[in-house]
């Protein structure tokens, strides 16, 4: 129930909620107090399942890709470098724009015209042109010993989302029923399609692991928790992760577990993210609209109101 490196002796958050209820009268748990078999017995199926749904990378289908400058458009190796635009304090989160080739077919705001220069239009191939994308830029200054980005390791999926509906009826959405959130596939060939785009100006801001969170089928419960978090699944990730380097475009898929990782002294920090069209829900109060007026695709999107942490969120009518 230990978790890897600095972490090794830190107990399991589930096997904590478990052993918690133990002791919790009015915990369905506290049923098995002194049932020390039985509760082996479901802890050991517990990791079994979590273990199943790891699934490391191939040539069939990568987790994450480090990609060179232009690789859209050329082989050439001369450059890897992202050139991050002049830093004016920009904080937006999934503004939704038109992946397009050229800027004022994109009915982004002028003021993300150098991101578009430099950043962007990398990131949009054809099979995306035309469709809704989401656009994240985070410029700040990071303290000491703090990440930009919320902390513990997760994926971009949402996992299992409960909505409730204004007359308060609730209904499930599970990730494996269009609960995407930019989706992803690549393959050796590089041939991507959908999925994550980052990057930051800062080294050693976050890591990521080669492999995937695989999606639940059939009744089963989503290994993946609210809003993505995955840090129940540390100690069974594979042992080894990359240090994403600083200005290089990374692509990952929405079920890709990744960090963000504390900084060892304060740093202006710029951070970019593009998420691409199969976003299955949009929190309203949390995301940034666009000025230009470009919304979510309502043939795809689910736009939620209220606040995602607090569960009070519900389909905007």
């Amino acid at each position: 129930m230990a978790t890897n490196g600095d972490e090794m002796n830190v107990l399991n958050p589930v096997a904590r909620t478990i052993l918690q209820g133990l002791y919790d009268s009015q915990s369905p748990f506290h049923l098995l107090l002194g049932m020390h078999y039985i509760l082996k017995t479901i802890w050991s199926d517990i990791v079994t399942y979590w273990k199943s749904c790891i699934k490391l990378s191939d040539d069939s289908n990568l987790s994450y890709v480090k990609l060179k400058w232009g690789y859209h458009h050329t082989t050439s190796d001369l450059n890897w470098i992202v050139r991050f635009p002049t830093p004016h304090n920009i904080d937006i989160n999934m503004m939704p724009f038109i992946m397009e080739k050229q800027f004022h077919n994109t009915k982004l705001p002028e003021y993300l015209r150098s991101y578009w220069d430099e950043i962007i239009r990398q990131c949009i191939v054809k099979n995306d042109v035309g469709k809704i994308g989401y656009l994240t830029i985070q410029e700040s200054y990071v303290d000491q010993g703090s990440s930009q980005r919320r902390a513990g390791i997760h994926t971009e999926s949402p996992g299992v989302v409960l909505l409730k509906r204004s007359k308060g009826e609730a209904q499930h959405f599970p990730a494996f029923d269009r609960g995407f959130w930019g989706h992803g596939v690549a393959k050796c060939d590089l041939n991507l399609e959908g999925g994550i785009y980052m990057a930051s100006n800062v080294e050693n801001s976050c890591t990521v692991w080669d492999c995937q969170i695989l999606r639940s089928e059939g009744n089963c419960p989503d290994a993946v928790g609210i809003h993505g978090d995955i840090e129940h699944l540390r100690e069974f990730l594979p042992p080894e992760s990359e240090v994403m380097a600083a200005n290089t475009l990374y692509w990952i898929t929405d079920r890709t577990p990744h960090e963000a990782l504390p900084q060892n002294e304060g740093t202006y920090r710029q951070f970019f993210r593009l998420v691409t069209s199969e976003v299955s829900f949009w929190f309203q109060d949390h995301s940034t609209k666009n000025p230009l007026g470009v919304v979510p695709d309502p043939e795809f999107t689910k736009i939620l109101k209220g606040s995602k942490f607090d569960g009070s969120f519900h389909l905007a009518d």
